[in-house]
This record gives structure tokens, C-alpha cells and sequence, in this order.
């Protein structure tokens, strides 16, 4: 089965909960990046089974880069200046034809 964008919505809602969570605990001074990392390890095998090298940039930018430091939210345009990446929907756009296809 080839990725749809229901199951793709699905999974990088979880993922940026998963960071979210991550990211409150860890202001509490809990430190889980070990304990996650076989998680993240699993998920990345599995995204990487999906997508080739640039979705995956991509998807890894929308995820960890977007939001800035500063919580100011980075952009990202493609080749003639338009915005791309900025939400699921527009993110789907981008990566969806590059999933790999099986044999």
C-alpha cells in the first residue's frame, strides 16, 4: 500500500505531539532522549522505507526546523518564491511525489 494523506496527516500529527511532550518534560528537567531514541530510530527506518532523501528533508524540517528557537516559524519557499512546507496539507503537496515505490 502507497501512502495517502489521511495516514500521512496522521502520523506527523503524533510525531510533533510526540516532540511537544518531549519538549515539556524536558523543561521540567526530565530528560527522555534515551529512552525515545529507539522510537525515533523505528520511525525514521520506517520514513525513510517511504520517502525518498528530499521528501524526507523536508518532512525533517517541517517537524524539528520550522519552529525556530526563537518561536518565531521559519519559511520556506520553493524555486519561484513560493511559500511551501508552512502546514500538513502543504507539506503533503511537496513530499508526495516522492514516495518510493516498492518492486
Amino acid at each position: 500500500m502507497i501512502m495517502n494523506y489521511k495516514n500521512f496527516k496522521s502520523i506527523i500529527e503524533n510525531l510533533e505531539k510526540m516532540r511537544e511532550r518531549s519538549h515539556s518534560i524536558y523543561i521540567l528537567g526530565i530528560d527522555l532522549t534515551n529512552h525515545e531514541e529507539l522510537y525515533h530510530n523505528t520511525i525514521t527506518i520506517l520514513l525513510d522505507s517511504i520517502f525518498d532523501k528530499e521528501a524526507r528533508g523536508w518532512i525533517d524540517w517541517y517537524l524539528y526546523e520550522r519552529n525556530g528557537f526563537t518561536n518565531k516559524i521559519n519559511l520556506a519557499n520553493d524555486k519561484d518564491g513560493n511559500e511551501i512546507c508552512y502546514d500538513i496539507p502543504s507539506l503533503w503537496n511537496e513530499v508526495k511525489n516522492n514516495l518510493l515505490r516498492s518492486v
